[in-house]
Parts: C-alpha cells; structure tokens; sequence
C-alpha cells in the first residue's frame, strides 16, 4: 500500500487512509446528491392531470418541469465534481463510491456507501458490490509487505 493518493495514466489510486480523507471532504456534495435523488423521484412520480388548459395550469406544469431539469443538472454537476476527485460514483440510490487501488500489483475498488465511517471494504474491479471483502484483508496484505521490505 502507499501513504495518500498517487496517479497513474488518468486514474487516482488511493490508499485506506487516503480514501477516508477523500470522504470527509466529499460528504456534504453525497449528502446534496441524496438529497436531490429524492426531490427527483418525487417530481418524477408526481403526476399533474389538468382539467383545462388555463394559464395557471400550464404554468405549474412548465415550473414542475423546469424544477426537475435544474435538480437533474445539479446532480449531474456534484456526478461530475465528485469524479473529478478521483472517485468513481457508482449506485445513486445507496450512494456508493468506489476508489481505485492497489493490492499487491492488482487494481481494486475501495468500496464506501454512505452512512459508514470510512471505507469497510474492497471488491475486485470485475465484481460488483455483492462480492464485497472486508478492508481488515488490504492492511494485512500492507503489513506484510512491510516485513519482507525489512
């Protein structure tokens, strides 16, 4: 493992503790994210049933759309910031993020879902969330590398 965050051929890689760094400063744009995924569905599940065409009727109808599409553009901005970070959004709903790393010489994900502390656990770049292990196994992994480098 190594201290932080490096960065190779367009990818950021980040150790345990880097990632755990990287969340702190992103929880306020995954707490904005959540909390615009909700508006959404709720604009998206509201249906308006006009009785006639008056003004005031298509006008609520305009100001509900324009709403939806605004809080689409913000969520797509915080996507796009949080990307920029180095992270990788990967489910809107749980708000998982995943973080690039290394184990041994292999790529893997870090794995963080909001409402945990700090990243619990990895998973494979080819699996997905279901195969999570837990991250006790990369600082164990670290550890030992440590011994065979003294």
């Amino acid at each position: 493992m190594f201290p932080g965050t490096f960065s190779a051929m367009g990818i950021t890689y980040f150790s345990l503790q880097g990632a755990n760094e990287k969340i702190q400063k992103i929880k306020p744009i995954i707490e904005r994210m959540r909390q615009l995924v909700e508006e959404l569905d709720f604009l998206d599940n509201t249906k308006i049933e006009l009785e006639n065409e008056s003004t005031e009727s298509l006008m609520l109808e305009v100001a509900l759309n324009k709403s939806f599409h605004e809080k689409n553009l913000e969520l797509y901005s915080l996507i796009e910031k949080v990307i920029r970070e180095g992270c990788i959004v990967r489910d809107l709903q749980s708000m998982e993020i995943d973080f690039y790393s290394k184990l041994g010489e292999r790529n893997i994900l870090l794995c963080w879902k909001r409402g945990e502390e700090k990243v619990q656990c990895w998973h494979e770049t080819f699996e997905d969330c279901s195969k999570r292990k837990p991250a006790v196994l990369i600082e164990k992994n670290y550890f030992e590398q440590l011994k065979r480098l003294r």
